[in-house]
């Protein structure tokens, strides 16, 4: 099974509260708790770099070793590429809940092409670095917005995966979940979820399906 099919399937199978709008392909974002814990002690999470830094999780993701803020592995039929792209530290300081909210996204192209972010938060434990949770979402969407937004006075975390609807290609996505996750003090919980067209949906007059009454 391809990196591209595992990613997938994986991010079918952890969604949380899901549209009322119908979906043509499982929802494109996800949402997993666990605990692994990483090699090496640190006296605050603020100390961790995670510009250089090998990053557990889910495909593509899982195993990827950052070096300035990127990774990149291009071979012919074989291209991936992860980038930092923002850490956000949650709890003061030398507290005894210190966390960090690490935002990430990637490229990976082969047989297709998929693109995507994610979300990784840590938090300390004796001092060691343990990995908490990790929330994934597709970015095939042209957008007129970010991707996702996090506020920091909130701690409230906003995604924006591709929704697609009966009818769609794969280059042509008719709509998008809005997925709102707000901070509980030791993880994101999803909070709200809601549909709205694309660019390209609005371009082309698409409407949102209903879902038949059972």
């Amino acid at each position: 099974m391809g990196q591209l099919a595992l990613w997938s399937i994986l991010l079918a199978g952890a969604f949380g509260q899901t549209s009322p709008v119908p979906y043509f392909v499982p929802p494109l974002f996800s949402n997993e708790r666990f605990l692994h814990s990483y090699p090496g002690t640190y006296s605050s999470i603020r100390s961790v770099d995670f510009r250089n830094f090998t990053f557990f999780g889910f495909e593509p993701i899982g195993g990827v070793s950052l070096k300035n803020g990127h990774y990149l592995h291009d071979e012919p039929h074989d291209v991936q590429s992860v980038d930092l792209d923002s850490v956000h530290w949650l709890g003061k300081p030398q507290s005894k809940a210190e966390f960090a909210l690490v935002l990430l996204s990637w490229y990976e192209s082969g047989v297709s092409a998929s693109v995507g972010e994610a979300a990784s938060v840590f938090t300390l434990s004796g001092n060691r670095l343990i990995g908490v949770q990790e929330i994934g979402w597709d970015t095939q969407l042209q957008y007129n917005q970010p991707a996702e937004y996090f506020d920091a006075t909130t701690n409230t975390l906003v995604i924006r995966p591709p929704h697609y609807i009966p009818g769609d290609g794969h280059c042509c996505i008719s709509a998008m979940d809005v997925v709102t996750f707000r901070w509980d003090g030791a993880g994101f919980v999803q909070t709200g979820i809601q549909t709205e067209l694309s660019e390209y949906g609005k371009k082309e007059g698409k409407v949102l399906p209903t879902a038949v009454p059972r």
